[in-house]
């Protein structure tokens, strides 16, 4: 049984008061984020936007090595496709323009990415994504 819309109404109201707090707290240690908190569909489109990168490698923390996570790179791609579809007559056009240059941009890198995982794949004694090298003691060996 889904909430009643009195129950939804509160638990809204508790929610963007516990939200005011922590802004507050926030802003009393002296770490306020530039510009407004609030979440924006820009912002939801950034998001994503980083998601990707993130598992596509292309965004990691220094001396790490990339990790690339193809599988939820092209769900975080699809998810930002669905959004294009599902808003369509009902975005600005900077949010339009922003949302098709996002998704271009990420469908560019993940051609590149499963180019090189294919051409890479392909070499003579070349390890498959998630298999061990050869020699390498299957995982949870029990030696």
């Amino acid at each position: 049984m889904p909430p009643t819309a009195e129950e939804q109404h509160e638990q809204s109201e508790a929610y963007k008061a516990s939200g005011k707090k922590i802004d507050e707290m926030i802003s009393a240690a002296g770490k306020t984020p530039e510009g407004p908190m609030e979440m924006t569909f820009e912002r939801v489109i950034e998001s994503f936007y980083m998601s990707a990168l993130i598992q596509m490698g292309a965004i990691r923390q220094e001396g790490e090595s990339p990790r690339v996570d193809i599988i939820g790179a092209r769900q975080t791609i699809d998810s930002l496709t669905v959004l294009q579809e599902k808003t369509k007559s009902n975005v600005t056009d900077r949010e339009k323009t922003l949302l098709q240059n996002v998704l271009f941009e990420l469908r560019m890198a993940w051609i590149e990415i499963t180019k090189a995982v294919a051409t890479s794949a392909t070499r003579p004694g070349a390890v498959p994504p998630g298999a061990a090298p050869p020699g390498a003691a299957p995982p949870f060996d029990k030696k």
